[in-house]
């Protein structure tokens, strides 16, 4: 993906159908769950589906949505991501970013004034995202740590890194 493109924003991923009346088990990838209310319209592989219910439970979400009413069905869903066009992204936090608003960064390590590469992806792990940076052939993982990225500036098309002097990067 480019920094032009203009990619979906997933707020949600199909875990698993749940039941035999089309309900589906959905992980959250938004920090507004709100997005999963009765009656808001999330897009699941460019079909347009309605919410019909949702709840949390169990650290997901257990939502049903209208014309999704049999298991059948809802297990095509499986493994799909729940997405809103790019337009609908919120306004974050100052020092907050959308994953997408990373990619393509140029990042350069701030002890030896040198560039790593560009950010490919964003990772996301229980600790903490990680980005992963490729230059050519070499790939470098780079924790999303403060200790670690120390600006993020997209703005200028850059994230300063302080790697560990250990890393070899």
């Amino acid at each position: 993906m480019t920094p032009q493109s203009q990619p979906d924003l997933r707020i949600g991923r199909v875990l698993k159908a749940h039941g035999v009346k089309g309900a589906l088990r959905v992980a959250l990838l938004t920090d507004f769950p709100d997005r999963f209310a009765p009656g808001r319209q999330i897009d699941i592989a460019d079909r347009r589906l309605t919410v019909a219910q949702s709840e949390e439970q169990d650290g997901s979400l257990l939502v049903t949505f209208d014309g999704i009413d049999d298991r059948s069905t809802a297990e095509r869903l499986v493994g799909l991501y729940c997405t809103l066009p790019l337009a609908e992204a919120r306004p974050l936090p100052a020092d907050r970013y959308y994953h997408f608003q990373l990619v393509g960064l140029t990042v350069v390590d701030r002890r030896s004034a040198r560039t790593i590469g560009r950010v490919a992806e964003v990772l996301e792990y229980d600790a903490n995202d990680v980005l992963r940076v490729t230059d050519g052939d070499r790939e470098v993982l780079i924790p999303m740590v403060r200790s670690v990225v120390r600006a993020i500036t997209p703005e200028e098309g850059t994230i300063s890194v302080e790697l560990p002097e250990e890393t070899e990067a």
